[in-house]
């Protein structure tokens, strides 16, 4: 069976400025053979129309793009419903969509995924018509409501494309912060039943960390919603208001063509052959600061679904800020990464010797200076954690910050 569907991206018309969406090409699936190929239209368009991600489609050519396989181009995995809006979608799939082939019992493949994802998903792009998209807002709102722990024991864990946070439980919404302000985007993700409560305390604390230590960090807060502890934090990829601009954005993933369910061995799962696709100014070394501080803090969930890249122009890529910084509160030893930090393989320990190397290669130091950022990384999350930890925890008020001592203050860096 071969089946279509246009692609489309959100622009801002420089008239109205407000967003409006441009076809850029079409999407073509037929059994186990995926084809993109650019509309001529778009094309047209010259040095405004931009390619859609940094390894695959990267070229502006009239010719088809192709791959086999059950999974689609990787830039398309990062914007099809995963997790719990996934769920939720697929719960209201018969009210939303009003067709029989979209009842909720019957399973829902990669085309199902991407033409019933909301169009204001992650990035610029959806797939399928405006018109035909399901209400997402209101289901969402609607399955947020009734959120509690429990009800997130039974979310899927499925998250393929891992865009916008990786495995836990999320949904992307609209708030009105009151007072005449504009609506401000937000994603909000939740602590699994499995992890302590105050889990999104410490996510939290190491934002607020590396924002106090010069790193891109969007806002974010913690919130609880009903007795759901939930981390909010503003979604870098949209403007003020819900017709703001819209940033194209893919995950590192998509940067270095890995697809949904690879290998964890992977060659490709490396911040070296990342660190080669940024061009801009200060990304090298933020993107090593933000490799010292997953070590500082023990964050060993770094795959690269939980990294972006922000298109900044034709052929421009730049590090998105940073997001989804979990300290594992279970973990016992050197922390060991999901990617490699140097050429030399295997190298995901988070040993003093493996950093010093990756700042070197990433970020061109010299050994001194790639001590100095481990050594400050260090001395500001020992010194400052627990504040922040505390301020954190007003909308969360059990919380134990002795707990995390351990997590905040270890040894193993130590010179």
């Amino acid at each position: 069976m071969t089946r279509r569907a246009p692609v489309y991206r959100w622009i801002v018309d420089p008239r109205t400025q407000q967003r409006q969406p441009v076809r850029v090409g079409e999407l073509t699936q037929e059994d186990t053979r995926w084809e993109f190929l650019y509309d001529a239209d778009y094309l047209a368009r010259g040095p405004a129309a931009w390619e859609l991600d940094p390894s695959v489609i990267r070229n502006k050519q009239r010719a088809a793009f192709t791959r086999v396989g059950s999974v689609p181009f990787p830039v398309f995995c990062d914007v099809a419903l995963s997790g719990w809006s996934l769920d939720a979608l697929r719960k209201r799939a018969g009210t939303l969509l009003g067709s029989d082939a979209a009842r909720s019992d019957e399973p829902w493949g990669w085309w199902e995924r991407l033409l019933y994802a909301p169009a204001d998903g992650f990035g610029a792009l959806f797939v399928g018509h405006l018109d035909d998209k399901p209400d997402a807002f209101d289901a969402l709102t609607d399955a947020l409501k009734s959120v509690t722990k429990a009800s997130l024991a039974h979310a899927s864990r499925d998250s393929s494309s891992g865009a916008m946070g990786g495995e836990r439980p999320k949904v992307s919404l609209y708030v009105d912060p009151g007072h005449g302000a504009a609506p401000r985007a937000v994603l909000l993700k939740f602590a699994q039943p499995s992890e302590r409560a105050d889990t999104v305390v410490a996510e939290a604390t190491a934002l607020t960390l590396a924002a106090e230590l010069g790193l891109r960090v969007p806002a974010h807060r913690v919130e609880c919603i009903n007795d759901a502890p939930a981390l909010s934090i503003d979604r870098f990829d949209r403007g003020v208001g819900s017709q703001g601009i819209v940033h194209h954005c893919v995950s590192a993933a998509t940067a270095l063509d890995l697809m949904p369910g690879s290998d964890v061995e992977d060659a490709r799962r490396s911040y070296v052959k990342l660190r080669s696709k940024l061009k801009r100014p200060g990304d090298a070394q933020e993107l090593y600061a933000r490799v010292v501080l997953n070590a500082v803090v023990g964050n060993t969930d770094d795959h690269p679904w939980n990294t972006s890249l922000l298109q900044v122009g034709l052929g421009e890529w730049a590090l998105s800020p940073l997001y989804d910084v979990l300290p594992f509160f279970e973990r016992a030893g050197v922390p060991a990464f999901k990617m490699d930090i140097t050429r030399h393989r295997p190298s995901r320990a988070a040993t003093r010797v493996n950093l010093l190397a990756a700042g070197q290669q990433l970020a061109g130091l010299e050994e001194a200076q790639a001590m100095a950022v481990v050594d400050r990384t260090l001395a500001h999350v020992r010194g400052h954690w627990r504040r922040v930890f505390i301020a954190h925890s007003e909308r969360l008020p059990d919380t134990r910050p002795d707990d995390w001592a351990r997590v905040f203050e270890h040894e193993w860096l130590s010179p």
